[in-house]
Order: C-alpha cells, then sequence, then structure tokens
C-alpha cells in the first residue's frame, strides 16, 4: 500500500514525493564528493609536507656557547652530532639530519624578496630521494655538494633548489643565478651603521668608567710580594665590564673590554681575595687609557671594511625546481648545508638550528616524541612533531570540511522537509481510507507503519541512489574536469593548486554515516505525520465516505 501511495502516476502529490526521493539523493550525493575530496586534499597535502618536511623537529633553544653539567663548553658541531647519533638509535627513527632554517633576501636581476631558505644535507641518501621524487625541472640533486670556484656556467658553483610556487611567481628557471644577501647581515649592519660617526666609548659613559676606574684603585692593594682586592670587588667589576659590553660598541673598544676583563682572572685565590701579580693594576689602567684615547676614526675605517664584506651578497645558480602547491608550499630555497651554515650565522661555529628526524610511521610522531624522544633531549633543545608544526594549517582543511558539511545538509534537510509536507498531505487526503482502515480492524500501529514505511522507502532508496552517483562522479572526476575546462570554466586551476584532479578518499565509514543520517532524518519526517493520521476518530472520518 506504501508503494501504490508512491507510485508518481497518480497525482501531484506523489511527483512531489518524486522531486523528494531526487532532493535526498542529490543532497547525499553532494556531501559524500565533498567529503571525499576534502579528505583528499588533506591526504595530499599531509603526503607533501611529510615529503619536504622532518617528521619530529628538535631544535636548539640556548646558544651554543653554555657549558654542561661538568662545566665544560663543547663545540656546537659535537653537541648536534652526538645528539644526532643518539636519536638515530631509537627504534623508531629511520633517520636524522641537521636543520638549518632561516629569512634571506633574494636579489632576482633588480628585484627583491624576502624568502625562508632551508640547508639540506646532500650526504644524506634518504633526504636526497625525498627531494627526488617532488622534482618537476632542472636536477635538484646533481652538485648540490660540491663546491668551486667557477662552474660550467662561468660564474658562481653554489646551487640551490627553489619551489615551484618561487619559480612560477618570480618567473625563474633553471640556470637563472639569485643573489642572497643574509639575514644575519641585516641584523648586523643595522649596528655598524649606527656606530658610524657615533663618539667613543669614554664620551659617552665617561662617568660610569671613571667610577669604576676610581673604585678599583680603592680596594685595589698591595702585600707580601702580591696584590690583592676582595672577590666581591671582583664580581661588581666585571659585571660593569659586562654591562658595558651590553652597548652599541665598535669592534675595537669590545676588545679592549675583553683584554681587561682578562686580567682580572686569577689562578691564586681563596675564600675571600684574588691575588695577582705586582703591576696587574697598572696594566688595567693602561688599558683603560687606552680606551680613554682610542682613535675612533680609525676604529670606524675598520668597520668600514667590514660593513662592505658583510653587504656582499652570495650568488646561488637555480640547479632544480621542486613541486609545492599552495597547501604545502615549502621553502623556497633549498641549499646545501654549508651554505645555508653560512648564510645562517653559524658556518664559523658548526651549529645548526636543530636536528630534523625522519620516523618509520610518521603518523606517531607524538607517541614517539613521548615515549623515546623526550628520554634524551638535553637541555637546551626543543622537539616538535609536524603535527605540531603545521596544527594550523591542517586545522583549517578540518573546518573548511566542516562548514561544507554544515552548508551542504541543508540539501537533505529540505528534501526531509519536503517528505514531512508531503505525508501530512497524504495523511489528509487519505482520511477516509484511513477511516476504512481502522473500521476492518486496523491497529494505530498498523496505519502508523503503512505512511512511515513511504518515508523509509523514500529514505533507503534516496541515500542509495546518493552513493551510486556520488562513486559515479568522484570515478570520473578527471573526465568532468576536462570537460569543465573544454568550455572555458575552470574552478580548480592547476596553477593555483598543483594539480590535474582533485584528490578524492573514499572513506567507507563517511559514507555509511551519511546514508544512515538521511535514511533516519526521511524516517522520522514520515513517522510524525503518519502517528498523528493513526490516531484520528474512525467514525469522523467515515462520516462523509
Amino acid at each position: 500500500m506504501a508503494l501504490r501511495y508512491l507510485n508518481p502516476l497518480r497525482t501531484h502529490v506523489s511527483v512531489i514525493t518524486l522531486i523528494s526521493l531526487i532532493g535526498v539523493s542529490l543532497g547525499v550525493m553532494v556531501l559524500v564528493v565533498v567529503m571525499s575530496v576534502m579528505d583528499g586534499f588533506e591526504k595530499m597535502v599531509k603526503e607533501r609536507v611529510l615529503g619536504e618536511s622532518p617528521h619530529i623537529t628538535i631544535m636548539r633553544t640556548q646558544p651554543w656557547d653554555m657549558p654542561n653539567a661538568a662545566g665544560e663548553v663543547i663545540s656546537a658541531e659535537e653537541q648536534w652530532r652526538a645528539l644526532e647519533e643518539e636519536v638515530e638509535g631509537l627504534p623508531s627513527v629511520d633517520g636524522a639530519y641537521p636543520l638549518v632554517r632561516d629569512f634571506v633576501i633574494v636579489d632576482m636581476y633588480g628585484s627583491v624578496v624576502p624568502v625562508v631558505m632551508r640547508g639540506i644535507d646532500t650526504e644524506d641518501p634518504q633526504t636526497m630521494k625525498d627531494l627526488k621524487a617532488l622534482e618537476v625541472a632542472g636536477d635538484v640533486g646533481i652538485g648540490m655538494g660540491f663546491v668551486a670556484d667557477q662552474d660550467s656556467f662561468g660564474g658562481t658553483s653554489e646551487v640551490g633548489v627553489i619551489s615551484s610556487i618561487f619559480a612560477e611567481e618570480n618567473r625563474l628557471g633553471v640556470g637563472d643565478i639569485l643573489e642572497v644577501i643574509s639575514n644575519r647581515n641585516i641584523k648586523q649592519l643595522k649596528p655598524l651603521l649606527e656606530r658610524k660617526g657615533a663618539p667613543s666609548a669614554y664620551e659617552q659613559f665617561q662617568g660610569r668608567i671613571d667610577g669604576a676606574e676610581n673604585r678599583l684603585g680603592e680596594v685595589w692593594t698591595e702585600g707580601g710580594g702580591k696584590e690583592q682586592i676582595l672577590y666581591d670587588e671582583v664580581l661588581g667589576f666585571r659585571e660593569f665590564l659586562t654591562q658595558l659590553g651590553y652597548e652599541n660598541l665598535r669592534s675595537g673598544e669590545r676588545d679592549l673590554l675583553t683584554s681587561i676583563e682578562q686580567l682580572t682572572k686569577s689562578s691564586d685565590f681563596d675564600d675571600d681575595y684574588n691575588y695577582y701579580p705586582v703591576g696587574r693594576l697598572d696594566e688595567i689602567r693602561g688599558v683603560l687609557k687606552e680606551l680613554k684615547e682610542v682613535d675612533v676614526d680609525a676604529l670606524d675605517r675598520e668597520e668600514e671594511l667590514q660593513l662592505n664584506e658583510l653587504a656582499l651578497p652570495k650568488e646561488v645558480r637555480i640547479s632544480g625546481i621542486y613541486r609545492a602547491d599552495r597547501f604545502a608550499p615549502g621553502p623556497p630555497l633549498l641549499v646545501p648545508l654549508h651554505l645555508a651554515q653560512e648564510l645562517a650565522g653559524v658556518g664559523t661555529t658548526g651549529g645548526v638550528n636543530g636536528v630534523a628526524l625522519r620516523l618509520k610511521d610518521p603518523y606517531l610522531a607524538a607517541s614517539v616524541l613521548e615515549g623515546e624522544v623526550q628520554a634524551i633531549v638535553p637541555e637546551g633543545w626543543k622537539p616538535v612533531t609536524w603535527m605540531q608544526e603545521y596544527q594550523q594549517q591542517f586545522a583549517l582543511i578540518s573546518m573548511q570540511k566542516i562548514m561544507m558539511t554544515l552548508a551542504l545538509s541543508f540539501i537533505v534537510l529540505i528534501a526531509v522537509f519536503s517528505i514531512g509536507a508531503v505525508m501530512f498531505t497524504v495523511t489528509i487526503q487519505k482520511k477516509r481510507e484511513i477511516g476504512v482502515m481502522k473500521a476492518l480492524g486496523a491497529t494505530p500501529q498498523q496505519v502508523t507503519q503503512v505512511f512511515a514505511l513511504q518515508g523509509v522507502i523514500v529514505g533507503c532508496i534516496g541515500a542509495l541512489i546518493g552513493v551510486g552517483l556520488s562513486l559515479l562522479v568522484l570515478y570520473n572526476l578527471e573526465w568532468i574536469q576536462g570537460s569543465l575546462r573544454s568550455v572555458g570554466f575552470d574552478p580548480f586551476s592547476k596553477s593555483f593548486y598543483g594539480i590535474d584532479v582533485l584528490p578524492h578518499t573514499i572513506n567507507p565509514l563517511e559514507i555509511t554515516v551519511v546514508c544512515v543520517l538521511a535514511f533516519i532524518l526521511c524516517s522520522v519526517a514520515a513517522y510524525a505525520p503518519a502517528w498523528v493520521a493513526a490516531r484520528a476518530d474512525a467514525a469522523r472520518s467515515l462520516r462523509n465516505l
């Protein structure tokens, strides 16, 4: 009987029911397609992020010259190489490599832009293999480990790799030369320029320097063939030198302060005093005299030479271009590790920004960090997973998916309200049939089932048709996009998204949830009017029969 009432050839009400069925099908189809495409986008972004980013990054958070527990200062390279070797021994770690990352200024034939530069360990096979998989032009691996004065182009031998987005935005290609200015240069240029023509340190801080010298003469005594001073007074004088060193002083003046501090050190001491050879106070006063009479013009000329050296850019030839997109842009410039260290200002110390880890299963980065890495990371380092580093990016994708799902769910809701309206109309039109059924002994529950079954049938058939249509669309996305491009409509441009075909991931669980919800909503929409109709008075319904 429910099927007979749904026959679209009988009345206009059944035509509306058919429209509702189509609405449910289209709603389910659109929801499944959008959710699958968003899942595909998220998967694609994660794959591209994991292809060029470390799974766990252990960042250096303290200066390299900090002493260890034994009071010894270990070189920067020894520290990060020791940590790299230790983390490589962890069971979940597939490999580790040094990470150098900084901002640089790039001059491209007169066009200057700031970009993020990252160093690549060209001696690590896995790193170069991952980069090779993203290659779109040139050679991202050849030559990056070699340095010479001249190359086959007759120019710079320093080479680098740029992202496809950076290449497209600035119309760059393989073989082009970039002039790279270190961010460290910019930081050092500012104080150099500010010092030029400024008064000497003594002229700026005459009162403080004279006061410290006078105090030193008052507390510095001689006796027993030695000079002596209370250790607390030495600490106070050194603190004065340290505070003076925080000022923007010329290099020559800073060297004199360092010499004075060295003269205050002694290996002969007890609990209260430091002891020095006779004449040490005169040596300190002599260096202070040099500080007072320093030749400012000569120091400025020396710093001008340093200024010219700092301002020289580094030429880098583009050897290759790797694939990137708006969702996983990656660093615009990749250079060999030695060049990155030099540009970042850690070349002389052998330091790095951190140690990067590749895991056997990158999706377990959080548990590996907590269970294995955290226990061996020494003080002065901070580990971060790729999920934390790109948290905002993935949260944005998830938020877009939720918002689109909620917006498109209204298609299904409109179809559900339509079904409810149709069922109310049907129950009013079938009031006499309902009276006959109840007069013949039908129970209210049986009458309710007859009309509620119409909503069940619409929900079930609509959901199944919607799933079938969605799978048909997903498996033919390439043809659909090609057809749209052929008529001049391309909503998903390759130049922006970096893909030919929309990525998609079919998630059976999500499809099942959408189908079940559509089925339940349609059933509920039909049940309410059916329940009201089943409780109508049979005698009143048959009165005008």
